[in-house]
């Protein structure tokens, strides 16, 4: 089929369900507006009867506080007439008072004292319906014994001082009712109000000859069933739609009548043009439907040449097709080349992306081969001398050669210990996981201490350091602001040969305080300047002594950056030197705290001591340790043998491993701690902020981290005050 025979099937598809369609939404429309109808008549219903409701709630109310005046109670009636006028003035009510037999006493319709008529007939029957009630009564339409008019009275029942039962009417003509009624309403509706029996109350239009009217039947058992609308004829039997309201004070019912075929007009007018205006839509769709039909084809054709002819390597020149998707494709045809051009650009480019990340993968690969074969040297060395001092001692040496061997083995254990602890920190900060305690320190007074403790361990002993400090206050951690100067003064020494200069300044910057560490050194390489920040990333040192695990420069970086902080690196080349500069918040001035002086070691003579241990040469050496300063030690190898042996040793203090080979060091810390009496201490070679806080949420009242040194026990039992 041709394109055209598409576009009309497709056409008679989309048109025929809505057309259907809009025939289903028309009667929608007209139900919805019919109902909107009846719904306005309602609440014109509704409205009718709170304004009845409204004007018999003023009137009850002013009947309840005439009942309260001490001149009614006594009697004095021609007191309380004077009162009751000047109550209901300008308010359209009359007020009466009837004895039991349905006798007005008087009525301020008359002059006080002129004689009133004989009750209407059914006068007595209603008065005693309302004291049989005992309560306020609205009555139905009724026809006054003083004025001979219909009216409706609100009737209060009484009881005087005197013991007389009276009746206490506040009562209003029915034309006051008819003014109530709504005004503005359409000609041809009809609003009418009943009364408990069906009688007409009011009603818009020719009221006087209604009023007392009944309700026609099918009207009449409306309203007697409840309903709220209702199908009526009216005077001239047309058909009509009632909505109908009841008072729930009076039980009077209002009445809004439309005739029924204006109630349909009404309804199909607000549809009309809906219906006009929808086969407008579809008329227009029709005629855009047959020009698009036309210009399809036209740009197809067109279409069909210019792909044939790329095929060939050629294009026809760019024609307006008149349809924008169209115009679009031919811009993507005359365009296919020089896409294929950028794609296959894009595709070396990306090829050259994944290169440098190989590079960049097999150059991180090398240098954790390089950062494992410098641990290897930094493990060996120590081990290596420990070992060879061992042999010696073992040889039986003595003398200057034994202590020498005993000195080697404590600097090169404290050496092992110190590049544990530093790969573990360095694991923390890198991951950002160490907790900065921030305060206000002086810059210059920090790199001057630094800078004494690297020569005291003659980090700096074979090169000219020059200190240059304008004193300048930061917000810093303490300790990780002297480790931050520690590893830059002790990385310029590392990479400066004997005899040059290192160059500490400090000065403020703007808003920001800066360390500046310059030397005069090796420089670094223009591949290795971007790098120089990366974990296991450093340069080549002609002294492998004086190598490290290339991890110091990236601690740096992480821990001022941290703090808020700013790094940055110059070198102009080998054999050029470096500068390394650090940026640092301003703080403002702060009188250093002073240090408070170290607590002297506890005397350990008598104290009785457990070591819950499994490694055997570690617990060997604890107990040694502590039994060569007079301690009673006890030791054990796994933690129920170490609660065994605390419940006969009854030791003061326990020094507990937490990774014990039957239960868990924390098991054994709460087993013991029910036993009481116990100074615990956990050591352990885990020392992360969580271990810490599990180890004393178990019970410990210290955490030791392996290896630990004499004087780390001694300290501990100081600190912890043990009572022998």
């Amino acid at each position: 089929m041709r394109v055209r025979t598409h576009l009309s099937l497709l056409a008679a598809a989309v048109f025929l369900p809505m057309i259907v369609g809009a025939g289903v939404a028309i009667k929608l429309l007209l139900d919805a507006e019919r109902h909107a109808v009846l719904r306005g008549m309602q609440e014109l219903a509704r409205a009718s009867v709170l304004a009845m409701d409204q004007e018999l709630t003023a009137a009850i109310a002013a009947g309840q506080a005439l009942s309260t005046s001490a001149r009614l109670q006594q009697g004095d009636f021609g007191s309380f007439y004077v009162q009751s006028q000047a109550a209901n003035a300008g308010s359209g009510r009359q007020t009466a008072v009837l004895q039991e037999d349905g006798q007005q006493l008087f009525n301020t319709a008359v002059p006080y004292g002129q004689p009133v008529a004989a009750p209407a007939r059914g006068a007595l029957q209603r008065v005693r319906a309302v004291f049989a009630r005992q309560r306020p009564t609205v009555s139905n339409l009724i026809v006054g014994s003083s004025t001979h008019r219909y009216i409706i009275s609100v009737e209060l029942p009484l009881v005087l001082d005197d013991g007389r039962r009276v009746l206490l009417d506040q009562w209003f003509g029915i034309s006051h009712l008819n003014s109530l009624l709504p005004r503005d309403v359409p000609a041809g509706w009809q609003v009418a109000v009943f009364d408990r029996d069906g009688a007409t109350l009011a009603r818009n239009g020719a009221w006087l000859a209604e009023i007392a009217s009944r309700a026609r039947p099918d009207l009449l058992a409306a309203l007697r069933s409840g309903a709220v609308q209702a199908d009526a004829a009216d005077a001239r039997g047309a058909p009509m739609t009632v909505a109908l309201a009841r008072s729930a004070l009076s039980g009077w019912t209002a009445a809004i009548g439309v005739p029924s075929s204006e109630l349909a007009a009404t309804a199909a007018r607000a549809v009309s043009l809906i219906a006009a205006t929808l086969l407008c839509a579809v008329a227009l769709a029709l005629a855009g439907a047959i020009l698009f039909a036309r210009r399809l084809l036209a740009a197809t054709e067109y279409l069909g040449a210019a792909t044939e002819g790329m095929a060939e390597g050629w294009l026809p020149p760019p024609a307006d097709l008149r349809i924008t998707e169209l115009n679009s494709l031919q811009q993507v045809l005359h365009a296919v080349s020089r896409r294929l051009q950028k794609a296959e650009t894009g595709r070396r480019k990306h090829l050259a992306e994944v290169q440098a990340a190989r590079s960049v993968a097999e150059s991180q690969n090398r240098a954790k081969d390089e950062f494992l074969a410098m641990l290897g040297h930094e493990l060996r060395n120590p081990l290596g001398a420990i070992s060879s001092a061992i042999a010696l001692i073992q040889m039986g040496a003595s003398g200057p050669a034994a202590e020498r061997a005993h000195q080697i083995i404590g600097r090169q254990s404290r050496h092992l210990a110190h590049l544990v602890d530093e790969l573990l920190d360095a694991n923390r900060v890198l991951s950002g996981k160490v907790v900065l305690a921030l305060a206000p320190l002086e810059l210059a007074a920090a790199v001057r201490e630094a800078a004494l403790t690297l020569q005291t361990r003659g980090a700096t002993s074979e090169h000219h350091v020059e200190l240059d400090l304008e004193p300048v206050w930061v917000n810093s951690d303490p300790t990780r602001l002297q480790q931050v100067i520690g590893n830059l003064i002790e990385n310029a020494a590392k990479y400066t040969q004997a005899g040059g200069h290192i160059r500490v300044s400090t000065r403020r910057r703007e808003d920001m305080a800066e360390l500046v560490v310059a030397d005069d050194g090796k420089g670094i390489e223009a591949e290795l300047l971007p790098r120089v920040w990366d974990v296991f990333v450093q340069g080549k040192v002609a002294n492998r002594s004086k190598g490290g695990l290339g991890i110091g420069l990236a601690v740096v970086k992480s821990l001022v950056e941290q703090q808020h902080g700013s790094v940055a690196v110059v070198s102009r080349g080998a054999r050029q030197g470096s500068t390394f500069t650090i940026r640092l918040p301003l703080a403002p001035e702060a009188v250093a705290a002073v240090e408070a002086p170290a607590p002297e070691a506890a005397p350990l003579d008598g104290l009785r001591v457990l070591v819950v241990e499994d490694n055997q040469d570690l617990r060997e050496m604890m107990c040694a340790l502590l039994a060569s300063r007079g301690c009673a030690v006890s030791c054990a190898a796994d933690g129920h043998g170490g609660i065994a042996l605390a419940r006969n040793a009854l030791p003061q203090i326990a020094f507990i491993d937490i990774d014990l080979p039957d239960i868990s060091g924390h098991e054994v810390a709460r087993a013991l701690g029910e036993q009481g009496g116990i100074r615990l201490v956990a050591v352990t070679g885990y020392g992360q902020p969580d271990d810490v806080r599990r180890a004393l949420a178990a019970g410990f009242d210290r955490h030791l981290k392996k290896p630990v040194r004499l004087e780390d026990l001694e300290r501990a039992i100081g600190e912890l005050d043990v009572v022998r």
